[in-house]
């Protein structure tokens, strides 16, 4: 049971940002099939709102804690801060280049944390 609950910041901020990437792609397609006319609270934009803050929260803890820490490499930083901005430019822009922008941003800031996650193992490594 101990394993449950010890999850390493970046498996935490790649699976959130998965999944926003995942909602964000398939929630409008649904919605259009007709699947969920009733399920608007799946599209609701504070959800979005709320899921990208604990984003933004996750990535700062792992990103930035592994930068000062461990390796000093702005890829997963630079990564993650476009990815964010791309997340905040889907949610301003509603028509035609929402699911776009939306589901880059999740699919980069995943990203970030897969490269901060193997670059802080090789400095790890190489330290022991």
């Amino acid at each position: 049971m101990k394993s449950l609950f010890n999850i390493n910041a970046d498996t935490a901020g790649f699976f959130t940002s998965m999944l926003c990437a995942i909602h964000c792609s398939a929630v409008p397609v649904l919605i259009s099939l007709g699947l969920l006319g009733s399920g608007t609270w799946l599209h609701n934009h504070m959800i979005d709102w709320v899921v990208i803050g604990f984003g933004i929260i996750i990535a700062s803890y792992s990103l930035l804690g592994d930068f000062v820490r461990k390796h000093r490499n702005l890829l997963p930083l630079g990564m993650a801060f476009t990815g964010f901005l791309f997340l905040l430019i889907g949610m301003i822009e509603h028509h035609g280049w929402m699911l776009l922008f939306s589901v880059a941003g999740g699919l980069l800031v995943a990203s970030a944390h897969l490269i901060n996650h193997r670059i802080g193992r090789m400095c790890t490594a190489k330290s022991n």
